[in-house]
């Protein structure tokens, strides 16, 4: 493969990557295949020491989406740079992504009860206002202070559980970019020494 071939798969296989961020990666390359003909090496060495131009728009594409990630925090950035880099590599698809949906999932679990929590204190801080209301209809006798309180304290509770779920949100956000991060440059060590 040639360097006009390899310039143009790449070009083909950065669909989806902004224009500006796309130019500045193939003026990049462009760069190296420059500095490799003033050292005297060939086109078909310098294409090879890049390797699959499919496989290294991946890379660039996963890269790119873990630098979003990392520079704004959401829960779209972290999952776009999940998906970029589950092609990597075959323990990403095999270990790492069942880990990633499970602790989504009991994300999602945690936040839910702690949402529930707090609409429980918050609908019978509610019903205890109105307790005069309704207590004839009651077989049972509740102090309608106590009820008030006690559910504020529930709902209380939920706001805090809450709390505690967003920073446990946190920690693992910054521990799958840290994880993603480390996977990339594993990558590219692999990539470096089998250029060597």
């Amino acid at each position: 493969m040639l360097k006009r071939q390899f310039m143009e798969s790449l070009r083909k296989n950065l669909n989806g990557l902004p224009d500006r961020e796309k130019n500045d990666i193939l003026e990049d390359i462009e760069e190296f295949f420059e500095v490799g003909a003033e050292r005297g090496r060939q086109e078909e060495e310098i294409v090879k020491s890049f390797g699959n131009p499919r496989a290294l728009a991946k890379q660039i594409k996963a890269e790119s989406y873990i630098k979003k990630a990392e520079e704004t925090t959401s829960a779209t950035n972290i999952a776009r740079a999940v998906y970029r880099s589950i092609g990597l590599s075959f323990f990403n698809l095999l270990i790492f992504l069942p880990v990633f949906l499970s602790v989504a999932g009991i994300l999602i679990a945690l936040f839910s009860v702690a949402v529930s929590i707090s609409a429980t204190g918050i609908s019978g801080t509610v019903a205890g206002f109105f307790y005069p209301l309704y207590s004839q209809y009651l077989t049972f006798s509740v102090n309608a202070s106590v009820m008030i309180f006690a559910f504020m304290g529930i709902g209380a509770l939920g706001i805090l559980f809450f709390i505690g779920d967003i920073y446990i949100a946190r920690y693992i956000y910054r521990l799958t970019v840290m994880y993603l991060r480390f996977n990339i440059n594993l990558i590219k060590g692999r990539r470096w020494q089998d250029e060597v």
